[in-house]
């Protein structure tokens, strides 16, 4: 089939990895973009690693997608509560 899905994972990917980034900072603009675009690679990833003929980039995207996920669901939650427990007295 060609590269297709893996270079969709792979740019949803590094686009996810750093949504968290933009969800920070402008959590009203894009509300979402935290889980949409890293469930994307990691949708993409796996279609490319079942379809695609070179895998490289797909397993790419789905590492990053996971990373990203992951990051978005622990570590942010974490780093709120952090900041918001440093205010009170």
């Amino acid at each position: 089939m060609g590269k297709t899905f893996g270079i969709l994972a792979l740019i949803f990917g590094i686009l996810g990895f750093f949504a968290w980034i933009i969800f920070l900072f402008i959590p009203f603009n894009l509300p979402y973009s935290g889980f949409y675009i890293p469930g994307a690679a990691i949708v993409f990833g796996i279609i490319g690693i079942i379809v695609d003929d070179s895998k490289g980039m797909a397993i790419a995207g789905l590492v990053l997608g996971c990373i990203a996920i992951v990051f978005v669901w622990f570590v942010i939650p974490i780093l709120i509560l952090m900041f918001f427990f440093a205010l009170i007295p």
